[in-house]
């Protein structure tokens, strides 16, 4: 039987816990999941591309946070499925983490059939927004005007990072909206595209802003799909200046396999919280034409699903296909 001085302690030690804010008892799960091994972060697509940029970026910040080095992995293939598929079979502990893309998770599954079902992942947290930049190879029309005009009567080709993806939708966009004639090449992620559009391969690509301002000079800049113009390149006007419906960003964020306990999800979302907070992240991602994403956890696990929805009515209302 308890004393009558215990049963006062206990009386006095529930009530100190109820009236702890929400916030501390939150705090304290997440500190019962420390990792003790690496924690794999999955790109799934190929180097050189907005995502694999993410992820490099984050990397060596989140091991510190973590106390465990985090190892970038590039799976790509099928706009990201294969990446995808392969974090949403792994065993939902920590260890292994997506680097979740607009194209990815929200566009390409409206597309095809994929392995996985896009509304279970764990959503850790967001990490950027990043439009893009409809540019043209060397020789291409100097001005969209011009540009259209062309496409009018000539067929121009152009690159994404493969069907379903948001250069590939975002493009398909642009020819609806000026009745462009477009030929489609798809390819394993936009690094490769890009290459062939230095080399004058293909004529047209939607390159991630993330990269554009580097390659001034070397292509043909002609309008971004942000709603407003970016100071990465402040020259690019908007699509929407230009009298044309075309607008839209991509964003990355971390995703963990479905069932991935709270606790787990939410030390990972502290120490992603923490990485972005710091200036010397912050500024990088402003200086690669990106817009840091600072939604809670909970926010932003809302806005991934309101994503997920909101593209796939603009790929059915548009009559995008992957054959397009």
């Amino acid at each position: 039987m308890n004393s009558p001085s215990r049963s006062r302690r206990l009386l006095l030690q529930a009530a100190l816990a109820a009236s702890l804010p929400p916030m501390c008892g939150m705090a304290l799960a997440q500190q019962a999941w420390r990792p003790t091994q690496p924690v794999k972060l999955i790109v799934p697509f190929a180097p050189g591309g907005g995502a694999d940029i993410i992820a490099r970026m984050l990397s060596d910040h989140l091991g510190r946070e973590l106390g465990q080095p985090v190892v970038v992995d590039n799976k790509a293939g099928a706009s990201g499925s294969i990446g995808s598929e392969f974090v949403y079979r792994a065993p939902p502990d920590g260890y292994t983490l997506l680097v979740g893309t607009l194209d990815s998770q929200a566009m390409y599954p409206h597309l095809r059939q994929v392995g996985f079902d896009s509304a279970r992942y764990a959503a850790v947290g967001g990490v950027a927004q990043m439009a893009y930049v409809l540019m043209g190879r060397a020789g291409m029309p100097p001005t969209l005007a011009a540009l259209r005009e062309r496409l009018g009567t000539t067929q121009a080709s152009y690159g994404s990072g493969g069907a379903g993806s948001a250069l590939h939708v975002l493009t398909e966009l642009f020819g609806r909206e000026t009745g462009a004639k477009l030929l489609h090449v798809p390819y394993k992620g936009a690094g490769p595209a890009l290459q062939d559009l230095l080399a004058g391969q293909i004529d047209l690509m939607m390159v991630p802003l993330a990269t554009a301002p580097q390659y001034r000079g070397k292509l043909v800049t002609y309008a971004v799909t942000s709603a407003e113009r970016n100071p990465a390149m402040k020259e690019a006007p908007t699509f929407k200046e230009l009298g044309l419906d075309v607008v839209g960003e991509s964003w990355s964020a971390l995703l963990a396999p479905p069932g991935t306990p709270a606790p787990v999800v939410g030390r990972l979302s502290e120490a992603l919280s923490r990485v972005l907070a710091t200036p010397q992240v912050n500024a990088r991602i402003l200086e690669l034409g990106m817009t840091p994403i600072t939604l809670t956890q909970p926010a932003f696990a809302r806005y991934y699903a309101d994503e997920y929805r909101k593209w796939g009515e603009v790929i059915s209302t548009a009559h995008i296909t992957v054959d397009n």
